[in-house]
């Protein structure tokens, strides 16, 4: 009942979110941007009986998150830089929670081959923009996080879970266009575009703790004695 009920106030209060970016209401941005994430995190917080490693890794990441969206609320390059590095650490707490599942398999190598590609097109278009928009300082963070993202993408891969391949990949889309709006070209629907597939990309990995539930299972019972 009670993951219903958050549930349902997570859909609206990121659907409140995208009402108050078209309305430019500040104070209600400052209120459901973080404010929808947290939500996702007391929802993580109601499923029991999973991975405490996991779930407590997934609920660190969440966090981290909304204090990267209350910076990035802010205008000026270092809160960008602030909430940059927010989401960079977020990330990392994000990988060291998919490396609790990890099964590698050298196939999982072949994965590496559209994240490096994508990555590296994207790279290199941000560059580009990067220095013509007079931004230099802020290529060597974005490469990092770049980098980071993609790892977090490919440790998402080798744990098998859909749920979190999706949502990193997603986690992605979002910054991807972020950046692009910012440094490439404007595009008049990133705010809305960003802000959707951030959302879908948090609570999908806020979902995948169950995730790690069945994942503990299967691993149980393929260790179990006959």
């Amino acid at each position: 009942m009670y993951r219903k009920l958050l549930i349902a106030a997570i859909i609206f209060s990121g659907l409140g979110y995208l009402f108050a970016l078209a309305g430019e209401n500040m104070t209600m941005r400052w209120i459901l941007k973080p404010g929808t994430i947290i939500l996702m995190i007391l929802l993580a917080a109601t499923i029991r009986n999973v991975a405490k490693t996991y779930k407590n890794l997934i609920i660190a990441g969440l966090f981290l998150s909304a204090i990267g969206d209350s910076f990035l609320l802010l205008s000026g390059k270092q809160w960008f830089t602030f909430g940059l590095v927010a989401f960079l650490i977020a990330h990392l707490v994000y990988v060291a929670a998919f490396v609790t599942r990890w099964r590698f398999s050298p196939f999982h190598l072949l994965a590496l081959i559209p994240i490096a590609t994508y990555s590296f097109l994207l790279l290199n278009r941000l560059h580009a923009g990067i220095l013509a928009g007079g931004n230099s300082g802020l290529w060597i963070p974005v490469l990092v996080y770049v980098v980071v993202i993609s790892i977090m993408i490919w440790s998402a891969v080798i744990s098998r879970s859909w749920i979190a391949i999706v949502g990193a990949i997603l986690f992605f889309m979002s910054d991807s266009l972020l950046a692009w709006n910012m440094f490439v070209m404007s595009v008049s629907w990133a705010g809305y575009g960003v802000m959707i597939s951030y959302y879908l990309a948090q609570f999908l990995l806020a979902n995948s703790i169950e995730r790690s539930k069945k994942s503990a299972i299967t691993y149980e019972n393929h260790n179990s004695s006959i």
